[in-house]
């Protein structure tokens, strides 16, 4: 029965987008395995798949349904694998159930490339993606220059799988003690246990915690969904947002103007994909790359949502 399936897997990766076909002659086969079909996914894909030519490359991207779907990608890991990929970027769901298969290819020769979220134990592979934990400690700073110590704040975190989404978590959590190391902090609701579910997680926080002064929502579906929870209580002014998102939709941007949403932390998607082509077309023509490669943050606040460098993030 696993057989078939990674059979089925293999052929869905052939037949999907088109972007199963075979590589020219002088075209190495780059592997792109992503983690979840959102629209940050998306944009990850669609700056990968631009910078394909100019990287001398040839893309097969495969995304699972789902983020948690962890089984489906290991499968989707080995069936590129078997389609002689000369290198992958990969951006792992979980940290360590994704280490073997990886660790297979790269013992074969394939180039690897770690995208967004790092793995766990040996560092022998290279990274590009956000400095999460940096990222998170701008937001704990921030977070402790709206309120006191004694004010209680949130934190919505994403999911108990996703190592980037933990990492600017904690990071937010430890500049924020560092700040106030007597804040009243709950940081125990996740939004994203289960697709669709995050407008459910949002309402049982607030009323669970009925007193915050303020909410870090440290991922996009979480993000939004506390948005407009706070929006249908009438709360957007009492109790300060800071979201985690990806570059710019219309709702964040009314929601940073009119003062629902307090800020909002923009990744780059579209640099993420671009850079991680670039450093592994680099390493299949032996050129130098560094080890890591961290792509840009942009913090929207009233006070740049004007400029015209955020503008430029606006999505439809």
């Amino acid at each position: 029965m696993k057989i078939l399936r990674l059979l089925c897997v293999f052929g869905c990766i052939l037949a999907a987008h088109g972007w199963g076909r075979a590589a020219p002659a002088d075209s190495p086969l780059v592997g792109v395995l992503l983690k979840g079909r959102t629209s940050f996914w998306n944009a990850v894909a669609a700056g990968a798949q631009d910078s394909a030519a100019k990287a001398g490359v040839s893309l097969v991207v495969k995304i699972p349904i789902s983020e948690t779907d962890i089984q489906t990608q290991v499968m989707y890991c080995n069936a590129l694998g078997a389609m002689g990929i000369r290198a992958l970027i990969i951006a792992p769901s979980d940290q360590r159930a994704l280490m073997l298969p990886i660790a297979r290819l790269a013992a074969s020769g394939v180039k690897i490339v770690v995208l967004d979220s790092p793995l766990a134990g040996k560092k022998w592979a290279l990274f590009v993606g956000t400095d999460q934990e940096a990222a998170g400690e701008q937001v704990g700073r921030m977070l402790a220059s709206i309120v006191s110590e004694t004010d209680e704040v949130a934190v919505f975190r994403y999911n108990q799988n996703g190592s980037a989404a933990g990492q600017r978590e904690e990071g937010a959590l430890s500049a924020l003690r560092a700040a106030h190391p007597k804040q009243p902090i709950h940081a125990d609701i996740y939004s994203s246990t289960e697709p669709g579910l995050e407008p459910d997680r949002a309402e049982y926080l607030i009323s669970k915690y009925p007193d915050i002064k303020a909410v870090y929502a440290s991922g996009t579906p979480g993000t939004m969904a506390m948005l407009h929870a706070l929006q249908a209580h009438g709360l957007g002014h009492r109790i300060k947002l800071i979201g985690f998102g990806f570059n710019l939709n219309k709702d964040v941007k009314n929601a940073i103007e009119s003062g629902d949403m307090y800020a909002w932390v923009a990744q780059l998607p579209g640099e993420a994909g671009n850079r991680s082509v670039e450093a592994a077309g680099a390493l299949l023509k032996g050129q130098p790359v560094p080890d890591v490669i961290h792509t840009d943050v942009l913090f929207v606040t009233k006070d740049n949502v004007g400029d015209p460098k955020v503008l430029a993030l606006m999505t439809d």
